[in-house]
C-alpha cells in the first residue's frame, strides 16, 4: 500500500516550515484563549490581523483591548483550528494555509457550546529566517451566541 498523496500547492513539502507555521497557529489560539493580548499582537509583527485597521501589533492590541470581553481578566474561550493544510513555497519564502477553526466559550451563567465556526485562510512570509503571519481571512460558517465573546 502505498502512502496517500495529499496535493502540494508550492513546490515540494517543507516539514520544517511547516512545523514552524502549525506552532504559530497554535500559539495565537493559546493566547487569545488565556488573554495574552500582547502575545497575539506580537504575532501579527509583519501582517495585517483581518480585525485591525492597519499592520503590526499596536493595531492588534487596540482592537483586542476595544472589542474582546473579559470575565475576572480571562476569555474563558477555547480556539481549535483543525483540518490544517499548509503550502510552503521555500523559494519565495512564502506560505498559505487553509484550516476549520471552532471557538467554544463557557462561564457560570452560560455552558459550554460552540459560539462560532469557520474557515480561516492566510499566508505566511519568512523574515530573517522566521515565518511571520502575513493576512488572514476569517469566513464565518456557522455563528452562534458571541455576545460574551466580543463587542460590536
Amino acid at each position: 500500500m502505498s502512502p496517500v498523496e495529499i496535493p502540494q500547492a508550492l513546490g515540494k513539502p517543507s516539514y520544517d516550515s511547516e512545523k514552524e507555521i502549525w506552532r504559530t497557529l497554535c500559539a495565537y489560539c493559546e493566547a487569545i484563549d488565556t488573554a495574552d493580548f500582547d502575545g497575539v499582537a506580537r504575532l501579527w509583527k509583519h501582517g495585517t490581523w483581518p480585525f485591525a485597521d492597519g499592520p503590526g501589533p499596536e493595531p492588534v492590541r487596540r482592537w483586542l483591548d476595544d472589542h474582546v470581553i473579559l470575565h475576572d481578566g480571562q476569555t474563558h474561550t477555547k480556539h481549535q483550528l483543525t483540518n490544517v493544510v499548509i503550502d510552503v513555497d521555500e523559494d519565495s519564502g512564502s506560505a498559505s494555509f487553509t484550516s476549520c477553526a471552532s471557538i467554544w466559550q463557557a462561564l457560570a451563567d452560560f455552558p459550554l457550546q460552540p459560539i462560532i465556526y469557520a474557515r480561516f485562510n492566510g499566508t505566511f512570509e519568512r523574515v530573517d529566517g522566521r515565518w511571520w503571519w502575513k493576512t488572514l481571512e476569517v469566513i464565518p460558517d456557522l455563528t452562534g451566541d458571541t455576545s460574551r465573546h466580543v463587542r460590536g
